[in-house]
């Protein structure tokens, strides 16, 4: 078995180097000391060790404490390593559990122990919430979880049963526990009684020796009460290879070896009751989210049938009465609100408040085997020039999502090259890595110092004053999120390309303005995204379980009110999907993601308190993909009945008719006109746009599978090679713009 790693955060060099010697004596590797708190969330982050040791008092404004809570949520154990074990310090640190509580001076004993119950806690915790996601673990809320919750929100001291064979050690125990403000329930000398009491009194801890009279030690106690949910803390003398092996079995709360102190029974108590408070409601959460999730799944389900339902019956009416006029009817709804939004579009945008507003940003780069183009990433955000005081007033974070390629020692050779560049690395690692981009942003969010927040794609480039020109769209009071621009800097490398080049442009220069034009309701696009971090706090950060995590931090920042803005003067350029088979499945997964959020949401946005327009607005947007299916579905009907092949009667008025197909045009020729300044360039790309979204049919069967067969969500990425076609530095610098080679 490999051996496992552990980060010492200590400030006092002698102590860490002997801490060092004596886990390196018990064949641990000791991957890093470092002295500050900042560095030890930082380093823990990056190498992701098996353990932190930490001491609470460091240097710097970040003590162990505050680093612990950040280390412990990215799903690294902690033990304090401290000589403080008085009340008030032990209360601050108990709002974050650790996962032990070591009193210097530490023997080796003590430490072997400690480390070793540590990481088999944490490991068999880890396994338990992989099989509730999984589906193995049944749901289950125990009496004691009820009674633990109870008694937190009570002044009631905790329940104590002592297991102890010698009476005058129970005795002493119980005095000492007594005076620390527990309540001793009951003594008992035997593993049969033990499990009797366990049963009748369901205390709050159970203290238990190893060694027992009768036939039942205390390793076989605490096998069988197990199901009751009582933690337990071992008392023992024994702290052998084959003891320690034995107790890692049954992870237990705690392992207390004698003699101890006072300060070490009051720590090991309370570290105990706490962590399993902590992580039994943890659980509870995670159970009651794989419900409301299993729940939502249902609705999308249920919402695919009911969609596909219409979708036949309407087919087979048109068909079996060979009368097509509900189709034009149906055409005319997006119809009307893309003239609509294209008009809108017309207009000019409010600028933003450019004074005085300098807030720090945090950029967020999640990265899965994005060996080719994380760092061309990284080093074009390092010159982005957004300072005070000439020092660089943001911050790069990585978040490396259990890579198999390259990216990791990319990122490591970028951190020696880019010394002036505030860069840190967050490694996540199976089983945590590759359940969804949500989490992996979280995890980075976790070490945000900013106030604003920036997405970028591992693929992304931009230009220096990308942040100047869109940070200020956040300067107004509502307004919680902006959306940039979105480019791709492999345009002219085939037709898809350049298609999708072209979608973006309608998307960002008539789309996205009119919604900002229109209460500014933009949408946030995941690439080159900037938002506040107290409204991701508001909305508990991104949903992990959602295949388009942007679309579903939209809707919900709108549900409650938020302004999205869209800043069209920041540009980011993306790598454009250059073969139809990965672009269709990022396409399909973009539809199920919208699809999702439509489902789901649809009954939050019709209850939520916001305008009827906002309502309505965030509904079409939700339905525009489908309805954009259903205009393709509906040439495709006029093409066959031109031509002759199929005569479907058409009754609708003539004008709904001629509307219904021509007001799918304006948008994209203005759209493209905006950036090419040709008209005739617009005419003939919007001709291609056209018959490319035919591809919208067969993609939405293939959406409204995936719905329907999928039992899971998870990180669905698309590949980026990295490869371009021209100079992608003098493309950006110049604004030069796609003209189609003749």
């Amino acid at each position: 078995m490999e051996n496992k790693t552990i980060l010492i955060v200590e400030d006092e060099t002698i102590i860490a180097m002997d801490i060092k010697a004596k886990l390196e004596d018990l064949n641990y590797v000791v991957a890093e000391i470092v002295s500050t708190g900042e560095d030890a969330v930082k380093k823990a982050a990056e190498i992701r060790p098996d353990l932190v040791l930490t001491d609470i008092m460091l240097k710097g404004k970040v003590d162990g404490i505050k680093a612990a809570s950040k280390i412990l949520a990215l799903d690294i154990p902690v033990v304090y390593l401290t000589a403080y074990s008085d009340e008030v310090t032990l209360r601050r640190a108990m709002k974050k559990p650790p996962y032990g509580y070591l009193i210097k001076p530490v023997d080796k004993t003590k430490l072997k122990s400690t480390v070793k119950m540590a990481i088999q806690k944490h490991e068999s915790y880890m396994k338990q919430l992989e099989e509730i996601e999984n589906g193995i673990l049944p749901r289950k809320i125990t009496r004691n979880r009820i009674n633990n919750e109870e008694l937190a929100k009570s002044s009631k001291k905790p329940r104590i049963v002592i297991v102890e064979d010698e009476r005058i050690n129970a005795m002493d125990t119980a005095y000492r526990l007594g005076n620390l403000g527990y309540s001793v329930v009951a003594t008992v000398q035997s593993g049969e009684d033990a499990i009797d009491t366990a049963n009748k009194l369901h205390p709050d801890l159970m203290l238990m020796d190893i060694k027992l009279k009768g036939h039942v030690s205390g390793i076989e106690v605490a096998k069988q009460i197990q199901k009751l949910d009582i933690p337990v803390v071992f008392l023992t003398s024994y702290s052998d290879e084959r003891t320690l092996h034995d107790v890692k079995l049954v992870s237990p709360s705690g392992y207390l070896i004698k003699p101890f102190d006072e300060a070490e029974l009051y720590s090991a108590v309370e570290t105990a009751l706490k962590k399993y408070q902590a992580d039994t409601n943890h659980v509870q959460m995670v159970e009651d989210k794989i419900k409301n999730k299993s729940d939502e799944l249902k609705i999308e389900k249920t919402g695919v049938f009911f969609v596909t339902a219409i979708v036949l019956s309407l087919a087979v009416y048109g068909v079996s009465t060979r009368n097509m006029t509900w189709l034009e009817y149906l055409l005319f709804v997006p119809a009307v609100y893309n003239l609509t939004t294209t008009i809108v579009s017309l207009q000019k945008q409010e600028k933003p408040d450019t004074e005085n507003f300098h807030p720090f940003v945090s950029i967020l780069i999640p990265a899965h085997n994005e060996e080719h183009t994380i760092a061309r990433c990284v080093k074009t955000l390092s010159k982005v020039d957004y300072c005070i005081n000439g020092q660089k007033n943001y911050e790069i974070i990585v978040i490396n999502d259990g890579s198999t390629d390259k990216t990791d020692k990319v990122l490591k050779e970028l951190k020696k090259s880019l010394n002036d560049v505030p860069l840190k690395v967050v490694t996540r690692k199976p089983p945590r890595s590759g359940k969804g981009k949500g989490y992996v942003l979280n995890d980075g969010f976790e070490l945000c110092k900013g106030e604003i927040v920036a997405v970028f794609d591992a693929d992304a480039r931009v230009k220096p004053n990308f942040l100047k020109k869109a940070v200020p769209y956040l300067n107004e009071k509502g307004v919680d999120g902006v959306q940039a621009r979105v480019q791709m800097y492999n345009k002219d490398r085939n037709l898809l390309t350049a298609m999708q080049e072209v979608e973006f442009a309608i998307f960002g220069n008539v789309i996205l303005k009119a919604k900002d034009l229109m209460g500014k309701a933009a949408y946030l696009g995941g690439n080159g995204q900037l938002t506040t971090k107290t409204a991701i706090k508001s909305v508990q950060g991104w949903d992990g379980y959602a295949v388009t995590e942007d679309l579903n931090m939209s809707i919900k920042l709108l549900i409650k009110g938020s302004k999205i803005r869209y800043c069209p003067e920041a540009v980011v350029y993306q790598e454009a999907v250059p073969h139809w088979k990965p672009f269709f499945r990022q396409r399909v997964r973009w539809a199920t993601g919208n699809l999702e959020t439509l489902f789901v949401y649809l009954n939050p946005i019709i209850n939520a308190p916001i305008s009827v327009y906002r309502k309505i607005d965030s509904i079409m947007y939700l339905f525009f993909l489908l309805f954009l299916a259903f205009v393709i579905f509906g040439y495709m009907i006029v093409i066959l009945y031109l031509g002759f092949l199929f005569q479907f009667s058409l009754s609708a008025p003539v004008m709904i008719a001629i509307f219904s197909t021509i007001a799918f045009f304006p948008g994209l020729i203005i759209g493209i006109y905006k950036d090419t300044k040709k008209i005739h360039v617009a005419f003939y790309r919007s001709i291609e746009y056209w018959a490319y979204c035919f591809y919208l049919i067969p993609l939405f069967f293939a959406a409204f599978i995936n719905m329907v067969t999928r039992n899971e969500r998870h990180w669905a990425k698309t590949y980026h090679s990295g490869e371009e076609l021209g100079d992608i530095t003098s493309h950006m610098v110049s604004e030069t713009l796609y003209t189609p080679k003749k």
